[in-house]
């Protein structure tokens, strides 16, 4: 129960984040509150420029290492593969969004513009009681963006006009993909309706509030300002840590007040998600048996107080603290809000990674719509599937065997390169069988990795694989009704065939010519 109260306590400081009591931070808090109580449903636009040092960043990524004690071998590991990305590079995204705050409903469109050029990313939805969307203009999308940062490697098989066209019909048949639902998450109707209660949040604003001035009386951030219209946030990376460092200090020495505080407001939740008083009862007993032992409350945050103290004294983490700052400025416009922000990292004199944004959000109308029709996430991945294994084969074959007591192999299927819908490898688990010194594979995994035709002979008990240019006998077993194939006669297909001892492993590797 402890730890329950703790991990409590814990998130109530992340959730007062950058708040705190004075007059100025509830103030923009009030401003907050009352921008979700005027707007049901809202609509948001706006700019996010992001400008990226390569040289830069990799030259802040080496110092951060070296400070952490990394070698030089192990900051070359840590760099490899990007030899080829070099220069600074810009990327703008522009974005529209609607959300019904109610019910917890959004949508998304947006546009990326990157070397000069706009992609269309199509739209996404999130509605927790329908699921999650995204259309198939969203992957193409990003499959031209990614194609226009391949261009220097020619030979990949993204480049191919042959998968685009592919692709692109695949997806212009799938206007929508249904990536995810409620079910999926483990959700009942009943569960979806207790997080989006009928008449939205709108009560629980003004718990929201109290809390606040009740948990935090006294305490403040000194990272919120007023200005004209509205308030400005603004901290570094050594602010925020330091932060964290006085909310656990807070919290130890004002148990009773945050707990009291906690408890009411939790009550306020679990009234508004109608949970029965039976939970209710269960989680205001545990925080009252809480108060009766504040001790362990003050020891727990003493204690990840010090451990936070000596991560922010490392000369790396210190080093990454340093170069973070972050800026926000809110301001009322008309019955809407204008915000704009920065965060950047900077290392010394040169900047690495700046990003800088321009918005604005106002009341909008209607409701979000999700798709009236889509196709599953699994339907949609087994024409991707296709797809990859068409244009990017699988190009080997590699087994791994040998613990002890356990019959299973790792089976992993080696392509020539990174999928556009994944990595390079797909691994899995399989039976094996080990026999007068010749390792045998269930056939079909093997042989469908590899792309082969199988045809099975009953009568001769025999594997053949079948190629255009005839069939080829392979030496096999049957064992518990399974049929297994010889490793070695893949030699007989051209393949290569490689054994290796891995770490007192057993190590066997099929692959292409």
């Amino acid at each position: 129960m402890r730890k329950k109260i703790a991990a409590l306590l814990c998130a109530v400081m992340c959730v007062a984040a950058f708040t705190g009591c004075s007059t100025t931070e509830l103030g923009y808090l009030q401003m907050s509150a009352d921008l979700l109580n005027q707007m049901e449903v809202c609509e948001a636009s706006g700019k996010v420029n992001i400008d990226l040092d390569v040289d830069a960043m990799k030259e802040y990524v080496t110092d951060i290492s070296k400070a952490a004690g990394y070698t030089d071998e192990m900051i070359d590991e840590s760099l490899e593969g990007l030899e080829d990305f070099q220069g600074k590079k810009s990327v703008v995204l522009d974005y529209a969004i609607k959300m019904d705050m109610n019910n917890l409903d959004y949508y998304l469109d947006m546009d990326v513009t990157y070397g000069g050029k706009k992609y269309d990313m199509g739209d996404m939805y999130y509605a927790l009681k329908d699921g999650v969307y995204v259309s198939g203009t969203t992957i193409w999308g990003a499959y031209q963006l990614f194609a226009d940062m391949a261009k220097a490697d020619d030979t990949s098989y993204i480049l191919d006009e042959n998968f685009a066209k592919e692709l692109k019909a695949a997806l212009d048949q799938s206007k929508y993909i249904k990536v995810m639902s409620m079910d999926e998450l483990g959700l009942t109707d009943e569960e979806v309706a207790k997080i989006a209660p009928e008449g939205g949040f709108g009560d629980l604003y003004a718990s929201v509030m109290d809390f606040y001035k009740n948990a935090f009386a006294g305490f403040t951030t000194n990272m919120v300002s007023e200005v004209s219209g509205g308030y400005k946030i603004q901290a570094d990376g050594k602010a925020v840590a330091q932060l964290l460092v006085d909310l656990l200090d807070y919290v130890g020495n004002n148990p009773d007040t945050v707990l009291a505080a906690t408890t009411t407001y939790m009550m306020d939740v679990m009234k508004v998600m109608n949970s029965s008083q039976e939970d209710m009862d269960a989680f205001k007993a545990e925080m009252d048996a809480a108060k009766e032992n504040t001790a362990s409350i003050k020891a727990t945050t003493d204690s990840m107080k010090l451990m936070l103290q000596q991560a922010i004294s490392s000369p790396a983490v210190s080093k990454v603290l340093n170069s973070l700052a972050y800026e926000e400025t809110i301001t009322k416009a008309g019955v809407g809000y204008n915000a704009k922000g920065t965060f950047a990292i900077t290392n010394g004199s040169k900047s690495v990674l700046k990003v800088t944004s321009t918005g604005n959000v106002k009341a909008g109308s209607g409701k979000v719509v999700v798709p009236a029709t889509s196709i599953s996430s699994d339907d949609f991945d087994a024409k991707m599937t296709a797809l990859n294994e068409k244009y990017n084969p699988v190009a080997g074959v590699t087994v791994l065997w040998g613990w002890e007591g356990n019959s299973e192999a790792m089976l992993t299927m080696d392509r020539a390169e990174d999928s556009f819908f994944g990595s390079s490898t797909d691994a899995d688990v399989t039976e094996f069988v080990e026999k007068d010194g010749r390792v045998y594979l269930p056939l079909r995994v093997i042989c469908e990795a590899l792309g082969e035709t199988v045809e099975w002979n009953n009568a001769e008990k025999t594997a053949y694989i079948v190629r255009a240019d005839g069939k080829t006998a392979m030496k096999g077993i049957v064992q518990d009704g399974k049929s297994y194939i010889s490793v070695r006669d893949f030699e007989k297909l051209g393949y290569t065939v490689d054994y290796q001892t891995v770490d007192d492993l057993k190590q066997v590797t099929v692959a292409k010519k």
